[in-house]
């Protein structure tokens, strides 16, 4: 079983640390085949997110981990983009309230 590194037992000793978050980015950028500065654009909760990823995934082989911080990537990527269902419902209840004012 390979070791953790000492940014990964850092990390562990503070899983909501920005910092120690954000010094495994060049690692994940290494796995994922991306700069460092891709990952350090995205929100702050994605870099948390990605970090706690790559420790769960650490003793898996590459191929594993890079498919299981695609995911998360792809998770919070596709929740961005999906519109707030609240939002749409109002819309539509203004909608129908101005036809039937009409």
């Amino acid at each position: 079983m390979k070791p953790y590194t000492e940014e990964m037992l850092l990390f562990l000793s503070e899983p909501e640390s920005q910092h120690y978050a954000r010094l495994l980015l060049p690692e994940i950028a290494d796995v994922l085949g991306v700069t460092i500065s891709q990952l350090e654009s995205k929100p702050i909760d994605v870099q948390l997110i990605l970090a706690q990823t790559y420790i769960n995934c650490w003793h898996s082989d590459h191929g594993n981990i890079k498919q299981a911080l695609e995911q998360a990537l792809y998770v919070d990527e596709k929740a961005a983009k999906e519109p707030e269902p609240e939002k749409e419902e109002i819309s539509n209840h203004r909608k129908h309230e101005m036809e039937r004012t009409r």
